[in-house]
């Protein structure tokens, strides 16, 4: 067999412990704490996120070890970048979750492939990478580690300096690649190592030949997504499972003010219908039933949204999928018609706020009625919808707070959240700086009409005072495990029931409920998980 050329790494999701340590260290009425007080459950006397606490009391019934993950569905960045190489005419096999794969990685480690591709969509800082690289050089010590992605191109939008070159010493990889797709520059590195070639005719790579950073010839990548849509048919049914993701667009057609996305990831591309259609026929036929489609709004363009519904009415594949969606574009009962006849089966709104001053800061151009218009045509369909918000952007105050919780109350998705804003230096909010007041960056931030410990104490208040609409936790979870788990047999109202027994109960600690109440609930949620008939997880402890 010919040596393996790349093993590309998706995600390691770190320690829940470190998370709470670092959480508990900001302090109580920082938005991290709150955050994390309001994400995890306590059992056996053992703080945890929720699948994990679902993982635990799932297995105190049934004596297995079965650990549920949403990373059993498989990484998209992972199986995108792996695809893509095989059509290079690479040897590649990718890896899902770190810490649920390490069996896997390490028999890949074996082979001694010639790259390591470690990605980093869903990392805001390094420490998720360094025990990936440590295993790496343990296992395959002459493997070339390079490391991709998001983090990588925010840590360099101010250059190679200083600090940038200590963060990289520190993550321990041999190259890093700075491009917003970046596919392209990952084959050619692949070539290079394989060929023994030099590493400086790479586009866009950061190495350190002779002991030094050194960048590359820039070449932004503008990659075809018909021609590099996944061949789903290299992979095989274990290990795609029942649920699966899929893009069909790239970037965003919007420009709100908190957001820097478009910006990184340029203009708005879309595949052809008739691509998205071979791709859902090859994951239908791989036995797939739930598909997630992750582009940043999925019924927009309408156009493109109605005739990828009418595509999939006429496939009848069987399949039932959930997006991002945007009711500011679904502009007639035919769009949300044809969305529940094509198998929609949940969506996540991004609302953001109830109050339409809010609105009008983000630029969210949409207003208050499109949002109740839109989350009662969906719920009319058994669509299940979760309403995510923001607290604390410029113009927030007291009172439009009170005005997303009455909205959250009047219209009722059947799950929502709400986090204090994360103030991203680089959003287009920040070119008012100065007129708005702004100060502080991430979650330490004040502004001319609140501050982030006002925010996070108003969230509080929401959790506790909306009441018509169920809490979603968000660390290893978020809306997305909904299909996972659906693919695993709980259906979505059982989840939800669950969820509103597992609000209670995080309302009940924190609130300070007494002994016997928390007994209580924690006996009854333990309950609700036994009583579940549930397949068993590609993951175990």
């Amino acid at each position: 067999m010919d040596r393996l050329d790349c093993v590309v790494i998706g995600y390691n999701e770190g320690d829940f412990g470190d998370y709470q340590v670092m959480c508990e260290r900001a302090g109580p009425g920082t938005p991290e704490y709150q955050i994390m007080r309001s994400e995890h459950l306590v059992v056996d006397g053992d703080a945890m996120p929720w699948l994990d606490a679902f993982s635990r009391l799932r297995n105190r019934s049934t004596g297995g070890t079965d650990r549920y993950h949403v990373g059993e569905v498989f990484n998209l960045a992972a199986l995108y970048l792996t695809s893509y190489l095989r059509r290079q005419g690479l040897r590649a096999e990718p890896v899902s979750l770190f810490s649920g794969e390490r069996d896997r990685l390490s028999a890949l480690l074996s082979e001694k492939p010639a790259v390591i591709a470690i990605t980093t969509t869903f990392y805001v800082n390094i420490l998720p990478v360094g025990p990936v690289v440590e295993l790496v050089r343990e296992l395959s010590p002459e493997s070339h580690i390079v490391v991709g992605g998001p983090l990588v191109d925010n840590l360099l939008l101010s250059g190679l300096t200083p600090a940038v070159e200590d963060f990289f010493y520190a993550m321990g990889a041999d190259s890093y690649i700075q491009e917003s797709q970046g596919e392209h520059s990952l084959a050619q590195l692949c070539h290079a190592v394989r060929a023994g070639g030099d590493l400086g005719a790479v586009d866009n790579l950061v190495h350190c030949p002779d002991d030094r950073w050194v960048r590359t010839r820039r070449r932004p990548e503008n990659n075809d997504l018909d021609h590099c849509s996944i061949d789903w048919t290299g992979f095989s049914p274990e290990l795609i499972g029942a649920t699966a993701q899929v893009r069909t667009a790239r970037s965003c057609a919007f420009k709100c003010s908190f957001c820097d996305y478009p910006t990184r990831a340029g203009a708005l591309a879309s595949a052809s219908v008739d691509t998205v259609r071979t791709e859902l026929r090859a994951l239908a036929a791989l036995g797939v039933r739930n598909v997630v489609f992750v582009d940043d709004t999925f019924n927009v363009p309408p156009k493109r949204f109605k005739q990828l519904c009418q595509m999939m009415i006429e496939e009848d594949l069987g399949l039932h999928w959930y997006s991002y969606f945007r009711c500011s574009n679904a502009r007639d009962e035919e769009s949300f018609d044809l969305a529940a006849r094509s198998g929609c089966a949940g969506v996540f709104l991004g609302i953001e706020s109830g109050d339409s001053d809010v609105l009008a800061n983000m630029h969210k151009l949409a207003q208050d009625s499109q949002y109740r218009t839109g989350i009662a045509r969906l719920k009319e369909r058994s669509i299940t919808t979760f309403a995510s918000m923001i607290v604390g952007f410029p113009g927030e105050t007291e009172k439009t707070v009170g005005n997303t919780i009455d909205f959250l109350n009047e219209t009722a998705p059947d799950l929502w959240r709400a986090q204090a804003w994360w103030a991203n230096p680089r959003s287009p909010v920040y070119q008012q700086k100065e007129l708005l007041g702004i100060e502080g960056e991430g979650y330490t931030w004040s502004h001319f009409s609140m501050s982030s410990k006002e925010a996070a104490n108003l969230t509080d208040e929401m959790f506790a005072r909306v009441t018509e609409s169920v809490w979603l936790p968000l660390y290893d979870f978020d809306f997305w495990s909904l299909p996972y788990l659906d693919g695993k047999g709980v259906s979505t109202p059982d989840l939800i029931r669950m969820l509103g027994t597992t609000e209670r109960l995080i309302g009940a600690r924190n609130g300070g409920g007494n002994a016997r109440d928390l007994a209580a609930l924690e006996q009854q949620l333990a309950s609700e998980v036994a009583a579940l008939s549930v397949a068993p997880a590609r993951f175990s402890f």
